[in-house]
This record gives structure tokens, C-alpha cells and sequence, in this order.
């Protein structure tokens, strides 16, 4: 930096947060904070206004880089973040790393679509009109025919936005025929030879049609000319923290974080996704050390309503809630979702709230993690691994704006450690962990430095959580699996 201070801005959903950050020593101090209610129609004015309130003393509208008092960076999310839909081969392979490469990107998968795409599947992506479609399959030199298909029936579609294809490099030459008169960026294969995974080239691509097409639609396009700096998609900067954190932090290289918003809940894990001594096989790829979800139907305003939908079963088994109770529920998110800087107002709402947040965390951890189930094989049964096992995550941290607050207050957190229901896959859930949460709320902004600085802003990120809650399953609820 070119001073010793920076300002850290995240535009988010419901509300744009701001901090100055001190260097010390080792270290970033986080000095003022401040939040402002995000201002849709045009996001630099929440942005003008946040800062304002961190480092008062001179009009921010009128300063630029060069007359700014510090560096600026910032971070965004806001309307729910960058959409993309996913469309790959076998749902095992090469549509899971496909949603790996988006999801690491920072992006939000709104829709994903296996082997070849139906009228059906069409018709829901012209309605969802993502920002990106992602179109993958097959290793290089491999099978062409449904990734030619599915370029086809792309090119005859009212789809408008950006296509990245990102299959076999065979196929390359047809697929640019196909969508000559559509946006299309073409890449290095996700899974040039089989199970081996290539993210990098995906994810690079996306940012970078994030800063070029997006950031402009959203305004931002304004503090990028000001502040000669470019935007972050906030998960993307988390995700960068994140990494910093399991690089650099003594004892912290089995984590997991969830990040709560308003429109959407991600969850990060930092840990090995495989363990061969626990005697099972892996079905599929073995996924990346480093992984992020979004679940875009998760919030606690903006998709609180669909929280409530999704969650339904949940709510009903953990709050013993009665036919009406849940009825007052579902009146509540349903005005949340078009009042969403709505604060509680008495202890029924707190309750309430407290409940969508546990829905929020439930899902996401369920659709995070991995799960086993007992196949038979010519060997006899074995137990076979799909996804991501979470069972030695020994550190879990709760940020965004409601999960901090529970952590200044001292409010309980479920974490689930089984479904609440029976389920025939068993689900691999962390066992024994430390709960931490983000007091001051500072790691989403602290992520904006991440990238550059990523040992001081790990060092910053553990030394500013607090430990508020212990776990520990006496009575683990899947058996050991080890080997005969």
C-alpha cells in the first residue's frame, strides 16, 4: 500500500458496509466501521455514503485516486450477486466441476443442467436469463455430440448473455459455428482428461466478464474510473480470505466458514475432501481442498420467504411450532422480503429470526457436504464417498451481519450434526469443533485485502474472532468406517 491505512467497502444485498484498515507489525487494525442501508437503483450511493461515515473530512463524491487520503477497494454482491447456469455431461463429473469452477469464482449457480438440454430446460434458462451459461463436457478429444447439441439448441434460444464453453477442445471449432452470433468465450476444458480438474481458466473468465459487461450495469463502472480500482465479487474476495487463513494460520487448516446474507448463504471449507484410511471409495471426483456453495434461496430478507419454503420441514421438526404458528412464520418472511432493512421489533420476530437462521445454516451445510452409502460390488459392499467429507472440520466461524450480531450477543447457534430426518445416505457433517464468530463483522471486508496481503489479513481475520461455543457429539450419528 502505498499508505499505511486502506478503506474496505462491501456492497451487499441489504446493506454496504465500510471499514479503515491500520497496518501494524504483522498485522491490519480494523480502525472506524460503518453501515449503510444498500441503495439499489444506483450502488455508489450507499458506497459515498459508508465511506463517508469511516473517514469523514472531505467530499468523497469529488476525490479520486490520486487526491483520496488512502487506497480503496471494494467488494460486491449486491442484487444477489453474478448469475450462472451450469450445463455438463455426467452429473458426477463434469457438471460438478463445472459448478466448482463457478462456485470458486464468486458466482451463484441458478440453475444446472445434465447431458442434453429439453425444451423444458430452455424455456427455464430464457426465463432466468443468467448473466453467464457455462457449457462443459466431455475430455478433450472425447464424446462431442451433446455439447454440439446443446450449443445448437443455445443458438436457437432467447438466451442473451454470455456463454463460456469450456469442454472438449475437439468440439471447440462447432461450438463457435454454432454461437457465432452470441457472446461466447471459449476455454481451456474443466476436464481435459478424466477426473483430472483445470478451474483456473473458468474462473478467470468469469471475473473477468464480471468486470467488463457487469460491474457497468450495476453503476459501479463509476468508483472504478474514480478509484483505479477494480471490484471484487464478494464471495470471491471471502473465498481469498478463507485460503489465506488455511495457508497461514496456525491450526487452522481444517475450517469451514458460513457467510449469512440477506439474499443468499455461502459456506467455504478448508480441509482434505477425502481420507482413504477411512475405508471408503470415491464415487466421482475428489473435490478441491478449497470449496465454496451459494445457495441462492437461502438469506434472511431478501430470500427469506424462500428460506421459510425450503426449510419448511426443518422448521417444523426443531420448533414444534403448530399449523398456525408456522402460518404467522411464513406471514413474517413474506413481509421480510420486500421490507428488507426490517429489524425485530419484539422477542416473537427475534425467535423468528433465529429460526430462518438455523434453516439457512441446515441447508447449506447439507448441500456442502458429502455423504456415504452402502453399494454392492462384486467384492461384496463397500461404502462409497460422494462429495466432500467435513467429519475432521475441528474450526467453524459464523459472519455476516446475523451471525455476528448472535456472536456480540451471545446467542446459541445450531449447528446440526444429522439430518432431521432419516435419510439413506449418511451425510458427513463436522463432530467436534470450536464455534467462532465474526464479532466486529470485519471478514468480508478484510477479504478485499486478502489476495494482496494474504498472511496479515489471516493473522487479522483469527485474532479478531471470538470463541463462543463448543461441540461435541457424544453419540456420533454414523458409525466408523473403517477398513476390515
Amino acid at each position: 500500500m502505498t499508505s499505511d491505512r486502506a478503506i474496505c467497502v462491501d456492497i451487499g444485498s441489504t446493506w454496504t458496509k465500510a471499514a479503515v484498515f491500520r497496518l501494524a507489525d504483522d498485522r491490519f487494525v480494523a480502525e472506524n466501521r460503518a453501515a449503510v442501508a444498500t441503495s439499489v437503483d444506483y450502488l455508489p450511493d450507499a458506497f459515498f455514503n459508508a465511506v463517508q461515515q469511516v473517514c469523514p473530512g472531505a467530499d468523497w463524491r469529488s476525490l479520486t485516486a490520486a487526491t483520496a487520503p488512502c487506497p480503496v477497494y471494494f467488494s460486491s454482491s449486491a442484487k444477489g450477486g453474478l448469475k450462472v447456469a451450469v450445463v455438463g455431461l455426467v452429473p458426477e463429473m463434469s457438471l460438478q466441476i463445472a459448478r466448482l469452477a463457478a462456485f470458486s469464482a464468486g458466482a451463484r449457480i441458478c440453475a444446472s443442467y445434465p447431458y442434453r438440454l429439453t425444451r423444458a430446460s430452455i424455456a427455464a434458462i430464457e426465463s432466468a436469463q443468467p448473466d453467464i451459461l457455462l457449457l462443459c463436457g466431455g475430455t478433450d478429444g472425447g464424446n462431442e455430440r451433446y455439447v454440439t447439441e446443446n450449443a445448437q439448441a443455445l443458438a436457437g434460444s432467447d438466451f442473451r448473455g454470455t456463454v463460456i464453453f469450456a469442454g472438449n477442445n475437439a468440439a471447440a471449432d462447432r461450438v463457435s459455428d454454432l454461437l457465432a452470433a452470441r457472446d461466447l468465450v471459449i476455454t481451456a476444458n474443466l476436464m481435459p482428461d478424466f477426473g483430472r480438474l483445470n478451474i483456473e481458466p473458468v474462473r478467470e473468465a468469469i471475473r473477468s466478464i464480471f468486470l467488463d459487461k457487469i460491474v457497468a450495469g450495476k453503476g459501479l463502472d463509476r468508483l472504478v474510473t474514480a478509484f483505479a480500482t477494480q471490484p471484487v465479487p464478494t464471495p470471491l474476495a471471502v473465498l481469498n480470505l478463507v485460503r489465506a487463513i488455511g495457508d497461514h494460520a496456525d491450526g487452522w487448516q481444517n475450517f469451514a466458514l458460513i457467510d449469512m446474507g440477506g439474499a443468499t448463504t455461502d459456506f467455504y471449507s478448508h480441509s482434505d475432501s477425502w481420507y482413504p484410511e477411512s475405508g471408503t471409495v470415491m464415487k466421482g471426483i475428489v473435490e478441491p481442498r478449497l470449496k465454496r456453495t451459494v445457495e441462492g434461496d437461502l438469506g434472511m430478507r431478501v430470500s427469506a420467504e424462500s428460506t421459510f419454503e425450503t426449510g419448511e420441514a426443518y422448521l417444523a421438526a426443531v420448533s414444534d411450532f403448530s399449523t398456525e404458528q408456522l402460518a404467522a412464520l411464513s406471514r413474517y418472511t413474506s413481509n421480510l422480503t420486500t421490507n428488507t432493512s426490517h429489524l425485530p421489533a419484539n422477542a416473537i420476530e427475534r425467535h423468528y429470526d433465529s429460526l430462518l437462521a438455523g434453516a439457512c445454516i441446515y441447508h447449506s451445510l447439507m448441500r456442502h457436504a458429502g455423504s456415504i452409502e452402502e453399494v454392492f460390488t462384486t467384492r461384496g459392499p463397500v461404502w462409497a464417498q460422494t462429495g466432500k467429507d467435513l467429519r475432521r472440520i475441528n474450526r467453524l466461524v459464523g459472519t455476516g451481519g446475523y451471525l455476528a450480531a448472535m456472536g456480540r450477543n451471545g446467542d446459541p447457534v445450531a449447528i446440526p450434526d444429522r439430518p432431521v430426518q432419516p435419510a439413506e445416505k449418511v451425510a458427513l457433517l463436522p463432530q467436534n469443533f470450536v464455534y467462532y464468530a465474526d464479532f466486529d463483522y470485519i471478514l468480508p471486508l478484510l477479504g478485499n485485502l486478502a489476495e494482496k496481503f494474504p498472511r496479515a489479513c489471516a493473522l487479522t481475520a483469527v485474532s479478531a474472532l471470538r470463541q463462543t461455543q463448543h461441540y461435541e457429539v457424544k453419540e456420533p450419528c454414523q458409525r466408523e468406517f473403517n477398513k476390515a
